[in-house]
């Protein structure tokens, strides 16, 4: 017996995917998450499925300790050093706004304060030639404004950002050199290593926030590592990276921008390995939790990336990450009044503490998860497997206020309110997706619905209906699906570097050098993360014509980067162009911005889904009244998810239980269990 090993630290939970390559069979494992000191979660979940006596062949961890780190404002103090005369680039950042019609919405502050920003004598010119020289005189002066804010002990790190330093880094890696020799232990983040784009402002933002959460992952990952040994597991591990890749955990805290999203990428690997089972091409994830919903796309059987992604609106990141967008839609969302008198549902969140009112911890506001259990949607004495009691009385006087402000009766308030908390709910993630559709020109229709998390299952199938989708799939153990992800993650290195030519006068044996400098680097760190075999290599280059603000990127054919080649891209570039805004500009000059390097090497998860082998036709283990919007409460059969077998199907209404989720079958659907052990459900 062997286990490989997908952990996701989560903020409630800290969930564990292995497959024993002996016994051909999966190991699944749950634990509540211990925010203040995560791997004694993950200890637990480990010893929970006896990991350490039994060997260990590879783990993966995905976590949201960076992502919260930032949301929270927990990171450590940075200090920024840049340009003379651009400190206050992180304050400017842009003119655009979240809410546009919120004349009282406010920019969250930068997570570096104004009072820790130096600017430093020093300049290089948009063709790289230097026009102020760094002198030693200057890095004096750095060295004494950083050892004044270290008076006292503080706990810091510095984040570096020159103007150009991504055409000539020498700056740069002086001072941080200087930096290291003065402050052994001090944390230093450069930008020509964690982002080597243009546009000062994102690089500014994306070097700082490596730089706020390198202490804070170190530390996380020292725990990990020295719970690995307690647990006498010297298998290889990794830490799962925002796009979707994985890197050995005794690197992770150098790059820590890699892993501001790891916890939402595990997500939407195993959607794209779920729809590889169904041989589905376009598919929406749908990961509701306890606090949020996450929405990932795949398209071609591919997850989709982005090169820029932001932490709370305001700070932007530039690295490759897995394309998802996140609402505060899950079971702990609290329902409330506008001043308009209109229900919102969210982004308020109980949590776990206090949690939902039926929880019984001193919750006093109505939740999603309080509404699904009075319409019978949940099993009070099922709730994670039964180890939490739900009290479905409890919820009832709050959801009674609620449905009185709509306008209900006393008698049906209560009811009213359920649906409607429901409902508004399912028309907000059904609505994330719709926007996710315009701004891709995407036909939903077209799509198929992968829900998942320990609420997906339950709004499946009505966010299905809201979107025109009539097939949702849900996977085995869809409350462990981001674990599941780390463990079928590839390894992945993304390489982004700008060059900026324009096509009238491109350096075509420049480029050249830089792909190929950028192909080898993306490879060796591949081989130094562990992985043996052949990679896969994907190359493009940002283009835009001269003039534009935006760029698209456009793939580049393997083979060498010669002037053919170059006027090949441009025709590209055109077709792309015209196909995304339905024009051209022919005989316009064509900008060359970023080059990107993806190396990937392929998992092969050889770990077979299956359906369980159970005999015969399963039996209803209860029945209980369910309310439906239009049909009031129905006698409804409850089965469990483990007694279904390959084959079986049944017509709507039904309720389907398993340990850590719920499946809502709605009255006209209809549902089969795939061989794969997939559910799929077809809405009526």
């Amino acid at each position: 017996m062997a286990l490989s090993i997908g952990i996701d630290t989560g903020g409630t939970f800290t969930d564990l995917v292995g497959f024993d390559d002996d016994a051909r069979e999966f190991v699944y494992g749950k634990q509540a998450s211990t925010p203040d000191a995560p791997a004694r979660a993950l200890a637990a979940v480990l010893e929970e499925v006896g990991a350490g006596p039994t060997p260990v062949r590879s783990m993966v961890v995905g976590t949201t300790v960076a992502t919260n780190a930032v949301l929270q404002r927990r990171g450590t103090r940075v200090l920024f050093v840049t340009t003379a005369g651009f400190e206050d680039v992180p304050f400017i950042g842009r003119i655009d706004k979240e809410e546009l019609y919120n004349l009282h919405w406010k920019k969250p502050e930068p997570i570096v304060a104004r009072r820790d920003c130096y600017g430093i004598p020093e300049r290089v010119a948009h063709d790289g030639t230097i026009l102020t020289p760094l002198t030693e005189e200057a890095l004096d002066d750095l060295v004494a404004f950083v050892a004044s804010r270290q008076q006292g002990g503080a706990d810091l790190a510095v984040a570096v950002c020159l103007l150009f330093s991504y055409l000539r880094p020498e700056h740069e890696a002086r001072i941080k050199d200087r930096l290291e020799r003065e402050f052994p232990d001090l944390s230093i983040s450069i930008s020509h290593e964690v982002s080597p784009t243009w546009r000062e402002y994102e690089r500014s933002s994306t070097t700082i926030g490596d730089a706020y959460i390198k202490p804070v992952l170190r530390g996380y990952v020292a725990g990990v590592q020295a719970t690995l040994g307690r647990l006498g597991i010297a298998a290889p591990a990794s830490m799962l990276k925002s796009n979707g890749g994985h890197m050995r955990i005794e690197t992770a805290d150098a790059q820590p921008s890699q892993f501001l999203i790891s916890g939402l990428a595990g997500g939407i690997v195993a959607a794209r390995h779920y729809a590889g089972l169904a041989g589905v091409e376009h598919a929406f994830s749908l990961d509701m939790g306890g606090t949020s919903a996450d929405i990932g796309t795949i398209q071609g059987g591919q997850e989709r990336y982005l090169s820029e992604f932001q932490i709370g609106f305001g700070i932007p990141i530039t690295v490759t990450c897995v394309d998802v967008a996140t609402l505060g839609a899950g079971g702990g969302s609290i329902a409330w009044i506008d001043k308009g008198g209109l229900l919102q549902v969210g982004p308020g969140s109980a949590g776990a503490e206090p949690g939902p009112i039926c929880y019984g911890k001193g919750g006093v506001e109505p939740t999603t998860t309080d509404a699904n259990l009075v319409l019978g949607r949940l099993n009070p004495g099922y709730f994670l497997g039964g180890q939490i009691a739900l009290d479905p009385d409890a919820p009832i006087a709050a959801l009674r206020r609620i449905g009185e402000a709509l306008g209900a009766v006393p008698d049906e308030a209560a009811e009213v309110a359920a649906h409607a908390i429901v409902e508004t709910a399912n028309e907000n993630m059904a609505n994330q997706i719709k926007l996710i559709s315009v701004d891709r020109g995407l036909d939903p229709r077209e799509f198929v619905l992968i829900p998942f998390g320990g609420a997906g299952p339950v709004h499946g199938s009505a966010c299905a209906r809201l979107l025109g989708i009539d097939r949702v799939l849900i996977p085995p153990h869809p409350g462990l699906s981001s674990a599941f992800g780390a463990l079928a993650a590839n390894w992945r290195v993304d390489r982004v570097w700008t060059i900026f030519g324009r096509s009238s006068n491109l350096d075509v044996e420049g480029i050249a050098e830089r792909l190929e400098a950028l192909t080898d680097s993306a490879v060796e760190e591949l081989r130094a993360d562990g992985y043996t075999g052949e990679p896969l290599l994907l190359r493009s280059i940002d283009m835009r014509y001269a003039g534009q603000n935006y760029e698209r990127e456009i793939a580049l054919p393997p083979g060498p980067f010669t002037s053919e080649a170059a006027e090949a891209m441009i025709g590209r570039f055109s077709r792309a162009h015209d196909e995304f805004y339905g024009f051209s500009l022919e005989g316009e000059p064509v900008e060359f911005v970023n080059l990107r390097i993806s190396a990937i090497g392929l998992a092969n998860l050889d770990a077979a889904l299956q359906a369980p082998a159970a005999a015969g036709t399963p039996e209803p283990v209860s029945r209980r009244p369910v309310s439906f919007r239009g049909h009031g409460y129905l006698d409804t059969p409850v089965y469990r998810r483990e007694t279904m077998p390959a084959g079986f199907a049944i017509a709507g209404p039904a309720i389907i239980e398993e340990p850590d989720s719920t499946t809502v079958v709605h009255p006209g659907d209809q549902l089969h269990v795939r061989p794969d052990g997939l559910l799929e459900l077809r809405v009526g």
